[in-house]
């Protein structure tokens, strides 16, 4: 049997699905702050959580996928499962809600950055010379973004290093999986520690769901819930695979950086949010940072 070969394409098209994609996940977090006075922070998370579960429950077995957890890998995917999804949307969700769409999208998007530093501390990779100079340039941009932010004492700072924690956890997700992503695939594998992740989480949220006025959400609220669970993580994913097939993982990876950007462009243009020299050039020296810090 012939190993299948990627079909190419013309390079336009590649770049219209990357752009459609940079597109679809900085508009989620415009639409998700819009949208988060209508919710309690903990009942969006609930509401999302049991939406993307059962759509991925839904997607999983039409592609006729059922694989099981093998005994000895059970206490990785728990941990997976806590570190990718319980902590990550907890902590991004609280930390959205306390600060901006484009303050969230720069801090999510540091992983690179933190995955250099465990990465050398763990001793798994040698980072080089050129990840160092972006790991000081990113932490030099971190500082001075959140400086002023945390000396004013007001929710914008500790809703930066919320958004700064679930990039760490997120971080630590990928490296935890890295071995199960051989034995089980990526999408199996993203369906049951996202279900896993939702149960460990939900216990957290009753109070928050008794609570919340579900009536109050309206239709622009749901449409903006809808658009969280289906876009962003179905249409932009499958889309982002596709060009990583298309083009591969170094030179499709760049067009991440540019979800920030496009992010605080909505917000300006959409939540009026407002951008200072400082914030400005703090963010641009972490994502400098943050491209120089990714590795090869």
């Amino acid at each position: 049997m012939t190993e299948s070969r990627v079909r190419p394409v013309a390079p336009w098209r590649v770049d219209l699905a990357l752009s459609t994609v940079v597109a679809l996940w900085s508009l989620n977090f415009v639409l998700l702050k819009a949208v988060l006075p209508r919710f309690h922070p903990l009942a969006l998370a609930a509401t999302r959580f049991v939406l993307v579960a059962a759509l991925f429950e839904l997607l999983l077995r039409a592609r006729g996928v059922r694989a099981r957890v093998a005994p000895e890998d059970r206490a990785r995917f728990l941990v997976s499962a806590l570190l990718g999804y319980t902590l990550y949307q907890g902590l991004f969700v609280l930390g959205l809600d306390r600060t901006t769409a484009f303050s969230t999208a720069l801090m999510i998007n540091t992983g690179p950055l933190w995955a250099a530093l465990f990465l050398s501390v763990a001793g798994i990779e040698r980072v080089s010379a050129r990840q160092w100079l972006g790991v000081v340039l990113a932490l030099a941009g971190l500082a001075v973004y959140l400086g002023p932010r945390l000396w004013a004492h007001g929710t914008g700072g500790w809703g930066n290093l919320l958004s700064l924690g679930a990039a760490v956890s997120w971080t630590l997700y990928g490296i935890v999986n890295r071995p199960l992503l051989e034995r089980y695939g990526a999408f199996h594998l993203t369906t049951r520690t996202f279900q896993v992740g939702a149960a460990c989480f939900l216990p957290f949220t009753v109070s928050a769901v008794a609570g919340q006025s579900w009536a109050g959400v309206g239709v622009a609220g749901w449409a903006a819930v809808g658009y969280s669970v289906v876009f962003p993580i179905v249409v932009a994913v499958s889309l982002w695979n596709w060009a990583i097939g298309q083009r591969g993982v170094g030179r499709t990876v760049v067009y991440q950086y540019l979800v920030p950007v496009v992010s605080g462009a909505l917000s300006w243009a959409l939540l009026g949010e407002a951008f200072g020299p400082w914030k400005l050039a703090g963010g641009a020296l972490v994502l400098v940072g943050v491209a120089l810090s990714r590795r090869r």
